[in-house]
């Protein structure tokens, strides 16, 4: 629940509201971790997160001084099928620059429409590629299925959509793609 600053993202403020005191710490991907205890019965925990985050929209790439070979290796959502794997070698051919990822995005998205509740999150990108439809966490699987097939390394990343509409609070997805020393956006 807390954003990470970086050259492209710079936190302005943020709070958590949170029950009881935290112990927060670092993850192996530099997130911020906070684990919250709970000794007494409760019936319900309220978390609350708000801030202002300042996005550098001239910025398109995330520098990051960590290894990105982690990001070759499948997972159980991102494990790419035959159908995947062919889909990214027809769309991309040998090409491995950002505008045929960009190609692939766009492929992905005419291949699986955008439609709420076609898929749950345990679907795989196998899945919802088979099944040609699903929602943004889909369309990230499937990109990272792809990229890590055409050997490019790929991750999963996640946040919110803002919207004017306080009562229109919803999460978001997209993938991000190591290229020429750096993590691209593909949303």
């Amino acid at each position: 629940l807390t954003p990470q600053e970086s050259v492209r993202q710079h936190v302005l403020n943020w709070q958590l509201e949170l029950p009881s005191s935290v112990h927060a710490q670092r993850d192996p991907f530099g997130n911020t971790l906070h684990v919250l205890t709970m000794e007494q019965p409760h019936d319900s925990i309220i978390i609350g997160a708000r801030g202002v985050v300042d996005i550098d929209e001239h910025c398109d790439a995330e520098q990051d001084k960590s290894s990105p070979l982690p990001y070759l290796r499948p997972t159980h959502l991102t494990q790419p099928d035959e159908a995947l794997r062919a889909f990214a070698h027809k769309v991309c051919g040998q090409g491995r620059q950002r505008q045929d990822l960009i190609r692939l995005m766009q492929a992905l998205l005419e291949a699986m429409p955008y439609t709420p509740g076609a898929t749950t999150v345990e679907c795989t990108a196998a899945g919802a590629f088979a099944a040609g439809a699903g929602v943004c966490q889909d369309h990230a699987h499937a990109f990272i299925a792809c990229a890590r097939s055409l050997g490019i390394p790929a991750r999963y990343v996640s946040g919110y959509l803002y919207s004017d509409d306080l009562s229109h609070l919803a999460s978001h997805a997209w993938a991000e793609a190591w290229l020429d020393g750096a993590w691209y956006c593909f949303d």
